[in-house]
């Protein structure tokens, strides 16, 4: 599943590591990061994986920084962000840099070589979309960076979404269910178009004609109606609810649509349709609300827009690698 390339845990820890780097560091934030790292293991293994990644790129950091810097024009970005009695920060985010860069081209890297991206009978790539017709009329909508196979039978229509988002148009056969199969959901079709989408170690499903019946780990299937949507966990499915399929389903229309979302969401929204990694350095700008439509085609200008409306500072230290830091001029 290429669902994003990092996690909140991840994010924070990258967040925490170039902060004790800084010269600047208080005693009150390295009791704030011992609370963080302590709440949850998994807060442990990401600040644990950062060190071990950090820890193999001693003798390579600063020259893949500095190559990158060069190309960006990052340096003179960083000397006007930190001033010249901050050498601490200047060299952590370089290095930095060169880890994330590295990190994210492995991640990548990883998803076009893994079973999912070989095997797979329908892919995309980040930023990429694709429409597909299947062999008994149907139609999918593969969204950015996913991944779907086909099973055809005389009885039975079978759909393996193995990560990403597709929209399905089902041609009617009642002879053969169509059935959509993603992480331990199973999705049948009752004539009808619908999305199927894997988000944060959950399914999506939205329905906009007809209806389909899903069905999860332990528990009998929820019929969902045009015009609603619902999850699917480990603990099976959830409560159905009505779902803005225009605001949702804006990819189709080569739009990404957020009305008041934290600024976090937005950016982890719009590091899908593009390679490697959108890290927030300054924790607290995660939360600041950002409404607007942009273009999925042009994840650049997005990014530059975001820039011009929110007191931030866009670093672009690498072809893989995006970090936003707060302004302090706004």
């Amino acid at each position: 599943m290429h669902e994003g390339q990092g996690s909140p845990a991840k994010d924070a820890a990258a967040e925490w590591f170039v902060r004790l780097r800084d010269d600047a560091v208080s005693d009150g934030d390295r009791a704030a990061f011992a609370a963080w790292r302590d709440a949850d293991p998994a807060h442990a293994e990401a600040y644990r994986e950062m060190e071990r990644l950090w820890g193999g790129l001693d003798r390579i950091g600063d020259r893949i920084g500095r190559r990158a810097a060069g190309r960006r024009g990052a340096d003179r970005a960083l000397r006007a962000r930190t001033g010249p009695k901050a050498p601490g920060r200047r060299r952590a985010l370089r290095r930095m840099a060169a880890a994330a860069s590295v990190a994210a081209a492995v991640g990548v890297g990883a998803y076009a070589l893994t079973p999912t991206g070989l095997l797979a009978d329908h892919r995309t790539g980040a930023g990429e979309q694709r429409r597909v017709t299947l062999e008994d009329g149907s139609t999918a909508h593969l969204n950015t960076a996913t991944a779907l196979s086909a099973d055809f039978t005389a009885g039975s229509r079978r759909i393996a979404l193995h990560g990403g988002e597709a929209y399905f148009e089902v041609a009617k056969d009642a002879a053969r269910p169509f059935v959509v199969e993603a992480a331990g959901g199973r999705i049948e079709a009752l004539g009808t178009a619908f999305s199927v989408r894997h988000r944060e170690g959950a399914v999506e499903v939205i329905v906009t004609e007809s209806k389909v019946a899903v069905s999860g780990p332990g528990r009998a299937a929820a019929v969902v109606a045009a015009g609603q949507g619902v999850r699917i966990t480990d603990a099976g499915v959830g409560r159905v609810a009505p779902a803005d399929a225009r605001r949702a389903l804006a990819w189709r229309r080569g739009r990404l649509v957020f009305d008041n979302r934290p600024l976090g969401e937005v950016l982890a929204e719009l590091e899908r349709y593009r390679p490697g990694r959108i890290v927030i350095i300054d924790g607290g700008l995660a939360s600041l609300p950002v409404t607007g439509a942009f273009a999925v085609a042009d994840s650049d200008v997005t990014l530059e827009t975001i820039e011009r409306t929110l007191p931030l500072r866009l670093y672009r230290l690498s072809d893989l690698l995006v970090l936003v830091d707060a302004d302090p001029a706004r």
